[in-house]
């Protein structure tokens, strides 16, 4: 993967939780935006699981540019591990731990971006 396609997918990332972040600015949420924040973070936490675990191998690393190593894989694996998005249920209560988890992902991610 190029700089740039790696930034890219770090970008999208980050709109996706703005996004998501933006509906959760009304707790309780109506229907039709809870609706949208579970399809959204369902998406965000399937897309961040699946970049984890394709970047973890050793031998998956041994193919990756200088950026991915240094940068993208990083990032991914601390947006996976340390901000609580792998432990949220998306099928659960939508309150303000939701928040805290979208905003912790939408920190990681960007912080390598600035």
């Amino acid at each position: 993967m190029k700089k740039e396609e790696a930034s890219q997918r770090l970008r999208l990332i980050g709109k996706q939780c703005a996004e998501i972040l933006r509906l959760l600015e009304q707790l309780p949420p109506d229907p039709i935006s809870e609706a949208a924040i579970r399809s959204g973070a369902t998406e965000l936490k399937q897309e961040l699981e699946s970049e984890y675990i394709r970047t973890l191998p050793e031998r998956a690393q041994r193919s990756m540019t200088i950026f991915e190593l240094s940068v993208y894989s990083p990032t991914i694996e601390e947006a996976w591990k340390e901000s609580g998005i792998r432990r949220l249920k998306v099928e659960g209560k939508i309150d303000w731990k939701w928040k805290e988890v979208i905003g912790a992902v939408a920190y990681k991610v960007s912080k390598y971006l600035a």
